[in-house]
């Protein structure tokens, strides 16, 4: 064996091993996601957005006090994004 395939063999066992963490922490991590969610987000309008005990939207979300939750805050930035892509063109 010469020193290339040495270096090779190496590599190739640090970066199995690297991928498969990488792959076994994503799992875990999207295993996950269905269990950090509140007791109180349970219920959602036929809009996706969660109401409170008697049915009517919550108030608030994001703490600017506009009433828009962190996806639709999300949502409007990413098409503000795809706008000022649109006007470069």
């Amino acid at each position: 064996m010469n020193v290339n395939q040495i270096i090779n063999m190496i590599i190739k066992l640090v970066m199995r091993k690297a991928i498969s963490k990488g792959i076994d922490a994503g799992i875990k991590g999207a295993s996950n996601m269905g269990g950090r969610r509140k007791q109180g987000d349970a219920e959602v309008d036929e809009y996706g957005q969660p109401t409170g005990q008697d049915g009517r939207p919550r108030q608030g979300g994001n703490g600017q006090g506009n009433g828009m939750t962190k996806q639709q805050v999300r949502q409007a930035r990413q098409a503000a994004r795809v706008a000022k892509r649109m006007g470069k063109m």
